[in-house]
């Protein structure tokens, strides 16, 4: 049987509200203004959102491999100026949230939250000076790495080989961690890679998340989590946000679909249980039109499963038909993360 257009509709109507713990919303703006548009955000993502219940988006800062050569601060800086700018184009439709207290009146006033959060340390160089500063402007989450090296740590490869042997976690990488913990900033290890990841565990108290990450022993690239680092997340009191791009459900043709996220989806509840599972969808087409990635050796083109946030409706209802419930769904698309959010941000 289809997927017919009322189901669709059905689907969306009954979603629960809906958090999405990482959008490369920065870069997009970004790169969307300078091509001359303005109100990005209200063309292009608005409508999708508010009718598919979304009520919160973590917008990350994610720096390109150009900004190696010095110029990831800029970037940095002119993403969250493209936010800011947005937001006084399309007033009252997006909230940007540094407290839990902003992320409830947001919740109250109608308006999408935003968070701001790093995906890779890169635009801090190496003055961990700069982490206050981008606290004061708004960020409240640290990932420390991309698929790449920087002066923090190593991020996780896709594909395994002898030339990718990483260390963990640096001194200024230790630093940022334990100054952003002091800020009460979120702290994110979804790309970090084994080393790294353990090093984290080691020297932090607050949960931890990783807002965009599958399960290693569905897709055994090392950018995936294996059972063990999934339940020290779960036993710290953080979550896991499943990751709807094919790089990271599978890493061939024929199983980087909608089945095997449901399937990444359930081994998370049960390997870590389902207050520690949420949604960071990285819908990744956007930013990266036409790329392809190699996973485990397979040449892939980049696509995402679950392309826009209406396509979440259909998610849903498979994990239904699975046997989750509504207080599960609850769980799964908002409430898991809104904790950890009470937890470590400032009230």
């Amino acid at each position: 049987m289809g997927y017919s257009a009322a189901q669709a509709v059905e689907d969306v109507v009954a979603a629960p509200p809906i958090l999405d713990a990482h959008l490369d919303l920065g870069m997009y703006l970004r790169q969307e203004r300078q091509k001359g548009r303005r109100q990005v955000f209200a063309s292009d993502f608005l409508q999708d959102a508010r009718e598919s219940g979304v009520r919160g988006i973590v917008a990350a800062i994610f720096t390109d491999e150009q900004s190696i050569n010095g110029s990831a601060l800029q970037q940095a800086c002119d993403q969250i100026a493209a936010l800011q700018a947005e937001m006084c184009e399309s007033p009252g439709q997006m909230k940007l949230c540094m407290t839990y207290a902003d992320l409830m009146e947001a919740a109250a006033s109608g308006q999408i939250a935003i968070l701001l959060s790093f995906e890779g340390i890169e635009p801090l160089g190496g003055n961990a000076e700069l982490l206050d500063f981008f606290y004061r402007v708004g960020v409240r989450g640290i990932g420390l790495a991309h698929a790449r090296r920087n002066r923090a740590c190593d991020g996780a490869y896709y594909t395994a080989s002898r030339h990718n042997i990483g260390g963990g976690l640096t001194e200024f990488g230790v630093q940022l961690i334990l100054r952003a913990e002091e800020l009460g900033m979120l702290i994110d290890v979804s790309h970090l890679n084994d080393l790294g990841m353990a090093d984290v565990f080691s020297v932090t108290k607050c949960p931890i998340i990783a807002s965009h990450s599958n399960c290693r022993s569905l897709n055994p690239t090392l950018r995936n989590l294996t059972d063990e680092q999934i339940r020290t997340i779960a036993d710290r009191g953080g979550v896991v946000g499943v990751n709807g791009c094919s790089a990271v459900i599978g890493d061939g043709p024929d199983n980087a679909n909608l089945e095997m996220l449901v399937r990444h989806i359930e081994h998370l509840v049960q390997v870590g249980g389902i207050d520690h599972v949420g949604i960071g969808l990285d819908m990744a087409e956007r930013i990266m039109p036409g790329a392809y990635i190699t996973v485990n050796g397979y040449r892939q083109k980049v696509a995402d499963i679950i392309p826009s946030y209406s396509a979440l409706g259909r998610l849903l209802s498979q994990l239904r038909r699975r046997g989750f419930t509504d207080d599960m769904l609850e769980k799964f698309c908002a409430a898991n993360f809104f904790r950890v959010y009470r937890e470590v941000l400032a009230p």
